[in-house]
């Protein structure tokens, strides 16, 4: 198993209880139940791709504060050829960002780029 994999639900939970959210609240997010919840936070059920960026909506911050992979961006800027800082290039770079930040994730869970 992986840092990120075994670290994720730690991480979740130290993030969720800075900002005084419930599990509830996070529950009703995501659309499970508060066990369902519980478990993640536990480790016992995996964090979905789509649940991961749910949950940094609800948190206000971007996947890699909760994934902890922050060296995306340094790969993204390389990868968006671009230091500008235009308004259409710094919203392509965020998404880009994100996109990546998404897919480094899903790559730690082993599902598969198709």
């Amino acid at each position: 198993m992986t840092d990120l994999v075994t670290q994720l639900p730690r991480r979740i939970r130290e993030v969720r209880e800075q900002l005084d959210i419930s599990q509830e609240a996070a529950a009703r997010a995501l659309g499970v139940s508060q066990p369902t919840y519980s478990r993640i936070e536990d480790g016992s059920r995996p964090l979905k791709g789509d649940e991961l960026v749910l949950l940094a909506d609800l948190f206000g911050v971007r996947a890699s504060a909760i994934t902890g992979v922050l060296a995306l961006r340094e790969r993204a800027r390389f990868a968006a050829r671009t230091d500008g800082g235009t308004a259409e290039m710094t919203a392509m770079r965020e998404r880009l960002y994100a996109y990546l930040e998404l897919d480094d994730y899903l790559t730690q869970q082993g599902v598969p780029a198709r």
